[in-house]
């Protein structure tokens, strides 16, 4: 397993995040039982994965407590916190009241089966909502953090939806977040263009999701993606084969699979720190891992992909 340095927190991790929502959640979400789960996340720190996102709104943190239990000195564990109120929207102004952060970080810690946890981002924050983030929330994680409950502070960004990155680059300017967890695939790569720069200078480390989830998980679905981009002219009509768009990337010596190329891309994009990972079996896992820790893809191909997907900024699958 490669391993990296978590720009400014000094973490040693793996560039394999092993993340517990999305679409499976661990196997939990397509009928997967809790003992599956804890099974899971024990293989993923067997085959040297030490990082693991979760969220109480996954409904995965107690599987993964009860999967790093006793290896916790060794794993580093990140969760989340909502700025809205439980049971609202996420583009809410519904925001939580005083005490609701540390009344978060209780019950994830309880939940967690530790006494610490090491990143807490705020999760999905939305550009109306940054302000009230940083100003009201930002002092109480600040004092928990005092407290020895939390290590480092990070924000996570509502991806497609915030399709310049606002709350990255504020957040990056306000210069108190060490993580960002960011949207990024080889058809909407735009964090290299509004963000990476910046976080790279001041080394504030990037959690990279979104590398094959939604649209990009499935040919079918992906063709589709990148004739609706075309039409609403984010994608130059010529840069690509219209019968195979993606074609070039199955290439004899580029990539075995689209899945492949997808986490590759992410994992060498300088600027990104880690990727995530999302999956319900052990086989699917070790097919992800293997990809995360091979070879960038070839100049030729990061050519082509930048001539065609240069410009898009359109979400390029589910938000959440």
């Amino acid at each position: 397993m490669d391993t990296t340095t978590l720009g400014r927190t000094g973490l040693k991790v793996s560039v394999v995040v092993l993340g517990t929502g999305g679409n499976s959640r661990l196997g939990l979400r397509r009928g997967g039982s809790e003992t599956e789960a804890i099974d899971l996340v024990r293989a993923a720190l067997d085959r040297g994965i030490n990082f693991i996102d979760t969220a109480p709104v996954y409904g995965t943190e107690q599987v993964v407590g009860a999967g790093i239990e006793g290896r916790r000195d060794s794993v580093i564990v990140a969760t989340k916190a909502r700025c809205t109120v439980q049971g609202s929207s996420y583009e809410s102004r519904e925001f939580v009241a005083p005490g609701d952060m540390r009344r978060s970080v209780e019950a994830s810690l309880k939940a967690l089966r530790t006494d610490h946890i090491d990143i807490l981002q705020l999760h999905g924050v939305r550009p109306h909502q940054y302000e009230f983030c940083r100003n009201e929330l930002l002092p109480e994680l600040q004092q928990l953090r005092e407290e020895g409950k939390l290590r480092f502070l990070g924000v996570t960004e509502s991806f497609g939806v915030d399709r310049e990155h606002k709350v990255a680059q504020s957040a990056v300017a306000d210069g108190v977040w060490d993580v960002l967890m960011l949207g990024c695939n080889f058809v909407n790569s735009s964090i290299a263009r509004f963000v990476l720069p910046q976080t790279t200078e001041k080394n504030i480390a990037i959690m990279a999701m979104y590398a094959v989830r939604g649209a990009l998980a499935r040919k079918e679905t992906l063709d589709s993606l990148v004739a609706k981009l075309i039409g609403q002219g984010e994608v130059p009509p010529e840069a690509l084969d219209p019968n195979d768009p993606l074609g070039f990337l199955l290439e004899e010596g580029v990539s075995g699979s689209l899945t492949d190329a997808a986490y590759r891309f992410c994992r060498h994009l300088p600027g990104i720190s880690v990727v995530m990972t999302g999956t319900g079996s052990l086989a699917h896992l070790e097919e992800n891992i293997a990809a995360i820790n091979r070879e960038p893809l070839p100049a030729h191909v990061l050519e082509k992909l930048s001539a065609a997907f240069g410009k898009v900024t359109s979400a390029t699958g589910d938000i959440e």
